[in-house]
């Protein structure tokens, strides 16, 4: 019983973990990336003009939308390099996003008194070891590729070069924070000539509005060389990522509680030994065999549903001492403790799933251990 205890309160930690892992992932990317992106079905840009502005207005559920341009470049600031991509995106996106929120230090400013800032993640502008802008704001070198010219044989040539100030640096999570910047949309067409031409389209969805639906809507008129993805989508490999490692995690300790179900099975063996004469004196006052069988039966589904039962209990109680008191710390990570997020569906699963195996076994067992050491 103890085994099974164990063991089921094992894989309600587990599992809860990782829910709460996959719950972490999606707060940062869902303050980062937009609920629904137009992206080209091939290549990197289109063209300007496939997207008409009139039919989003016609999509209720649509709150806003931006034409975004990301490129990766070269930059500079005095001795030290950093590669980035650079994100150019309309002057009211800060507004229109959630990404203020995010900033580090600084202010989410792309333009002011007509002059272009830059917003950096903070492990690009760590990389750079550039100064706090706060009273003379640091200017940074963007060195973009000229498409066409290779770097073999053009040398600086293959670089269009812009200069721009930085008002400040945004923290996501580590990933982001060393490859985004910021920079205006319209400094991001000059820098990568591309006048008529962006990479993405984002939206954000008002409140209520199902993502599905609006996604749905969205098919109905965009040309063919478009497509629409989900912050799933433009994740997928982070959240199966995740998944996979949490159902293989819970095979193990599946497997680890098959073999717990051995010591229930051990136990009713004991039993039946002890109770050697006591089978017999029912057995002389009429019980049949097979009622005196379903008796130990009962027993060892007992015991594995007692076990159960105690499992649940300690592993709920470990994921809310988790949860409150945050008994398990991250050193130097994105939140303070780990995540932990119960889910009343997963914590269903792993009782059905231990009571289940421990009938089983009990039903598949306890007759032949009964014919060996009981009715000899």
């Amino acid at each position: 019983m103890t085994v099974v205890a164990f063991v089921t309160a094992a894989m309600i930690c587990v599992m809860s973990a990782f829910s709460g892992i996959e719950m972490l992932v999606q707060q940062l990317f869902s303050n980062f990336d937009a609920p629904l992106t137009i992206v080209p079905v091939e290549g990197k840009s289109f063209a300007d003009s496939l997207i008409v502005d009139s039919k989003f207005k016609e999509i209720a559920g649509i709150a806003n939308y931006s034409r975004i341009i990301e490129e990766d470049a070269w930059l500079q600031y005095s001795d030290y390099n950093s590669v980035a991509t650079i994100k150019g995106v309309p002057l009211d996106y800060g507004s229109n996003s959630t990404i203020d929120s995010m900033m580090y230090f600084g202010n989410f400013t792309l333009q002011k008194d007509s002059f272009n800032y830059a917003v950096l993640g903070l492990g690009v502008y760590s990389e750079l070891r550039l100064p706090r802008p706060e009273n003379d704001p640091p200017v940074l070198l963007i060195n973009a590729p000229i498409r066409g010219k290779k770097l073999s044989r053009y040398k600086e040539n293959a670089f269009n070069r812009a200069n721009i100030m930085v008002s400040g640096a945004f923290s996501v999570n580590a990933e982001l924070d060393v490859k985004y910047l910021f920079v205006p949309l319209n400094f991001a067409r000059e820098l990568f000539a591309m006048e008529d031409r962006i990479t993405s389209v984002e939206l954000s969805l008002a409140d209520g509005a199902n993502e599905e639906e609006v996604k749905k809507q969205l098919e109905s008129f965009l040309p063919k060389e478009l497509k629409v993805e989900t912050r799933y989508d433009r994740n997928a490999l982070v959240y199966k990522t995740n998944a996979s490692e949490k159902w293989f995690t819970f095979l193990i300790l599946l497997f680890i509680l098959g073999i717990a179900c051995f010591n229930i099975i051990a136990s009713l063996t004991m039993l039946i030994i002890e109770k050697k004469k006591d089978i017999r004196l029912l057995e002389s006052l009429g019980a049949t065999r097979p009622m005196i069988d379903r008796i130990f039966i009962y027993e060892g589904i007992f015991i594995n549903t007692l076990g159960a039962l105690i499992g649940t209990g300690v592993g709920l109680g470990l994921c809310y001492a988790q949860q409150t008191f945050g008994l398990v710390t991250m050193q130097g990570a994105m939140v303070e403790y780990y995540p932990v997020l119960v889910k009343p569906l997963d914590v269903v699963g792993i009782i059905i799933t231990v009571l289940l195996l421990g009938s089983v076994f009990s039903l598949a067992l306890v007759g032949r251990l009964m014919k060996r050491f009981a009715w000899q």
